[in-house]
């Protein structure tokens, strides 16, 4: 019988079956365009970036359109790439940012059942007011702003129903493509980090998990006055319903609002790199999807986390080898970053160092010559080139899984560094607590 990743039942086999289709269809009508401009060798420099800059729009709109109609996790895909603000497209940053906290909502009465269903009463009983217009919109669920009985005023997370059996779907589908994938090109073997995807996205569908979550990320950070996480209302909270505290704050990515309010998006950005220093390196457990519509800001800066629902718990062990190989990263010490990786769970093919040696190399060489906080998107192409010839020889034939997460927080906050136009000094900056947990380690 095959697994379930989330307990639910998949789509029919003919609806299963469509949504794979479309989504193979679209991928290849994307892939053959831009192999269309590649090919042309008539183009001078300049045509071919006009060309790629027109593909990328048109695409960009394409796969926007595809996810909005599809939902579950093609949406959340979209806004991982909208998020990488420092290699993607700029195209693909505009379209598909649409889809962080604007996804087409679900009718109310979708909603009011949803609530009755987890709750035991539709919202005009629950509580004092509701609106019916939701003020987020996302892959798995919308929020309503709503006000309690005693005066607060509440954001009120809903579960689209029906939705573990398109998130159990797409897994399936998902799988089968990474599977596909692996056995026609062996370089881009991406199983490990499905099966992490298919670990965690499950959780994501699972409200109160994600509440104690919120909570305990708000104890390890209470002594922090520029960070807040909005408090639970248990009450009014159940396996599909999550209502928090609501703070009308601004959107992370928003840097004409930021600085009309008299906040300046540096601090923003130095905020964020301890609170997520802070989580990951001293605590081990942190909040893993800072995409712009998990992140507010407040006057301050105050740097507000919602959405708590991908988060990550770190071995002891495994946080402190974290931190020693982030030290030897920056020390530029080789010994100390195949001595790390090894220690993490990293294996190579044959016992040369060289190919760890390069991947650890390849984090401060991709922030380019001036130690920039976010990937120099001038300078990654020379530098995954170099990186491609070292691991051919050589390949990286073990990942541990628990450094996954940390890798696709370090890309999301990486395309919010460059939106916010960081100047954080990385190293000055994550040194201190790398080096006191390596050393307490």
């Amino acid at each position: 019988m095959p697994v379930s990743y989330t307990g639910a039942k998949p789509l029919p086999l003919h609806r299963r079956l469509g949504r794979f289709s479309l989504v193979a269809w679209n991928f290849l009508v994307v892939y053959l365009r831009y192999k269309r401009v590649q090919r042309n060798r008539k183009l001078s420099a300049d045509q071919r970036e006009r060309r790629y800059a027109f593909e990328h729009q048109r695409n960009a709109e394409r796969i926007y359109r595809l996810a909005a109609r599809m939902e579950g996790l093609l949406i959340k895909t979209c806004q991982f790439i909208s998020s990488r603000a420092d290699v993607a497209p700029p195209e693909y940053v505009a379209v598909l940012g649409r889809l962080q906290d604007r996804v087409p909502a679900r009718p109310f009465r979708e909603v009011e059942a949803q609530v009755r269903r987890e709750l035991g009463a539709p919202p005009g009983a629950l509580f004092a007011s509701f609106s019916r217009t939701p003020v987020a919109s996302a892959s798995l669920a919308q929020v309503h702003r709503a006000r309690t009985h005693d005066g607060h005023d509440v954001a009120v997370k809903v579960q689209y129903p029906g939705i573990e059996r398109v998130v159990e779907t797409d897994l399936h589908n998902l799988s089968a493509l990474v599977r596909i994938l692996a056995w026609l090109e062996k370089n881009f073997d991406f199983r490990i980090l499905m099966e992490e995807v298919c670990k965690y996205t499950p959780r994501e569908l699972d409200f109160v998990l994600e509440g104690r979550s919120s909570e305990r990320v708000a104890r390890d950070l209470a002594h922090r006055p520029d960070v807040r996480v909005p408090k639970v209302y248990w009450k009014h909270t159940g396996r599909r319903v999550l209502t928090t505290e609501f703070v009308d704050g601004t959107k992370i990515s928003d840097i004409p609002a930021l600085l009309k309010r008299g906040i300046d998006p540096n601090q923003v950005a130095l905020i964020m790199t301890e609170a997520y220093c802070e989580q990951i390196l001293v605590h081990g457990f942190f909040h893993a999807d800072p995409h712009p519509g998990n992140l507010l800001v407040l006057p301050g800066p105050v740097v507000v986390f919602i959405d708590f629902g991908l988060c990550k718990d770190l071995p002891d062990e495994f946080r402190v080898n974290y931190a020693r190989l982030t030290v030897a990263i920056m020390a530029k010490d080789e010994l100390g970053m195949v001595e790390a990786f090894r220690s993490l769970g990293f294996r190579t093919r044959r016992d040369d160092p060289e190919s760890l040696v390069a991947l650890g190399r390849s984090f401060f060489e991709s922030t380019g010559p001036e130690a920039k906080p976010y990937v120099d998107a001038d300078v990654m192409p020379e530098v995954n080139e170099r990186l491609a010839r070292v691991l051919q020889a050589n390949p990286v034939t073990q990942i541990p899984p628990d450094i996954l997460m940390i890798f696709r927080v370090l890309g999301l906050m990486s395309g919010l560094q460059k939106r916010l136009d960081s100047r954080v000094n990385m190293f000055e900056t994550i040194g201190p607590y790398a080096e006191a947990q390596a050393a307490a380690g």
